[in-house]
């Protein structure tokens, strides 16, 4: 980007110019070395792993069923990743397309998504709570929609504790629909809030990583709702749990 600028015609530019041009650089190269390292680290699993099997085979068929499992599940996690990365990408490109006017089958929107997450918080003993006005309905794309609520939600489980709370709203608010997941999770400090939405900003990152996060979540949040026209709000507490509200305008 920068670097492939004339560096002369560059610095005639005005400065804001100049400043947004060194954004995007900053980002570029962000955006680079992070998938290298998500990607890098389940494939030196596989790798590994790989190696093993092929050094025993000969003399020992049979091997623990604990590394075949670590093989898949690092294999699950790329796969994620990817495909996170498409549909960012997808989603980003098609930003400027109306999403149509299909009306959204809510019921069976909450009903695919809920059966999803609990068994994802069953392995955590949490209540899930599902507080959903059956008769209040959007118009938009119900894939987007789907990973959108789910994007949600699975952050609210993975990032709350054993035997928590989640509760998942979906309620009228004047003239907007209001999707909203609270859960009484580990929380987050204020001054992180603001960069939530960026691709692979985590807050704690070796956190993030051991639990499988690709750190895209928020990121496609953020693009589905500006496609739907709505808004995201965040309110979080350390050690208290955080509500995160996506506004849809009814109109």
């Amino acid at each position: 980007m920068l670097e492939d600028f004339d560096q002369k015609l560059v610095s005639q530019l005005p400065e804001t110019i100049r400043h947004h041009i060194q954004q995007l650089e900053r980002m570029r190269k962000d955006f680079v070395a992070n998938v290298s390292h998500e990607l890098r680290t389940p494939l030196t699993v596989i790798i590994g792993y790989l190696e093993l099997l092929i050094q025993q085979a000969i003399t020992n068929p049979t091997l623990p069923e604990e590394i075949f499992k670590q093989m898949y599940q690092q294999s699950m996690r790329m796969q994620t990743i990817i495909e996170d990365l498409l549909l960012l990408s997808r989603i980003e490109n098609e930003e400027a397309i109306p999403v149509g006017d299909n009306e959204i089958n809510i019921v069976s929107l909450f009903e695919s998504v809920q059966q999803s997450a609990h068994s994802l918080a069953a392995d955590k003993k949490q209540k899930l709570n599902f507080e959903i006005d059956k008769n209040l309905s959007i118009k938009g794309n119900f894939d987007e929609l789907h990973s959108l609520f789910s994007n949600l939600i699975y952050n609210a489980i993975k990032y709350t504790g054993e035997h928590g709370t989640i509760t998942t709203r979906w309620f009228k608010d004047n003239d907007s629909a209001v999707f909203q997941v609270e859960d009484t999770g580990i929380g987050i400090a204020v001054e992180h809030i603001p960069r939530l939405t960026e691709r692979f900003y985590r807050v704690d990152k070796s956190r993030s990583r051991e639990s499988g996060g690709t750190g895209l979540g928020l990121a496609i949040v953020k693009h589905i709702l500006i496609r739907h026209h709505g808004r995201l709000d965040i309110q979080s507490e350390l050690g208290k749990g955080s509500v995160f509200s996506c506004s849809f305008p009814l109109d």
